[in-house]
């Protein structure tokens, strides 16, 4: 399945102010968007499509820290699970960029799971373009997105680059969930990064109910990482949320 997002292969702050800048163009084999020599499709990934499926564990090994990463069995189990949807961004028959979404059962809300761009391709609104896609995708328009983002308040050598990361989400209109640790379940032996969680809504409130965020992070833990209800974690992360939390 072809789908129409917005991009203009301009610079990521362009996309995320201008969302609809040109008409994408029809054509024998999808919809397209170009700008001079480049072009750039943005294709859902079923499990038959097995070139596409290499090149976007490509880029995702590329792109992501190994206490972040499933393994490829993982990826593969959640391909045919129809909640979630496998989006890539093509440049003719190379994947230059992917996102993973979920749309929880028996929620309101989303996780945007996985998002990465080949490096070549890094700057240009791939990234913006596919945030758009996933967010617009019918299963998971008009839910709560919420998006895992490494903490840049840490000490690190990449703490420049979490803050741009972070910064990218705000630009398309993610928030912060003010006073919430996130912690991600160990998906390998190595243990993830310090992080926070971001939510995206077309139109997002002042304040989200505690009660509301804990029933999100459960369904996410069950979900997506299999870990069973009453995890003491959640406790942890919400203890120092007030009762009604403010996206910041």
């Amino acid at each position: 399945m072809w789908i129409a997002v917005t991009t203009s292969w301009g610079s990521e702050r362009e996309s995320a102010k201008n969302l609809h800048p040109r008409i994408p163009s029809a054509r024998a084999g999808g919809i397209w968007f170009s700008d001079e020599d480049d072009e750039m499709r943005i294709q859902r990934i079923g499990e038959q499509d097995e070139a596409e499926f290499a090149g976007l564990v490509s880029v995702y090994e590329a792109s992501l820290a190994a206490g972040e990463r499933k393994s490829v069995d993982a990826l593969r189990a959640m391909l045919v699970r129809p909640q979630y949807v496998f989006l890539a961004a093509m440049n003719e028959e190379r994947v230059i960029g992917f996102a993973i979404g979920i749309a929880l059962i028996g929620s309101d809300a989303a996780l945007l799971e996985y998002m990465a761009v080949d490096a070549e391709f890094r700057g240009r609104g791939v990234g913006a373009a596919l945030f758009r896609a996933v967010v617009e995708w019918p299963a998971i328009a008009g839910r709560f997105v919420l998006v895992e983002v490494d903490s840049h308040r840490e000490d690190s050598a990449e703490r420049e680059e979490r803050a741009r990361r972070k910064a990218f989400y705000r630009r398309l209109g993610a928030r912060e969930l003010d006073g919430l640790g996130y912690i991600m379940p160990p998906v390998t032996a190595a243990t993830p990064p310090p992080m926070e969680l971001m939510v995206y809504r077309r139109e997002l409130p002042g304040c989200i109910a505690k009660q509301r965020v804990r029933g999100w992070l459960e369904d996410g833990y069950e979900q997506v990482y299999g870990v069973v209800a009453g995890d003491p974690r959640i406790d942890a992360m919400l203890a120092g949320c007030a009762e009604w939390i403010p996206l910041v």
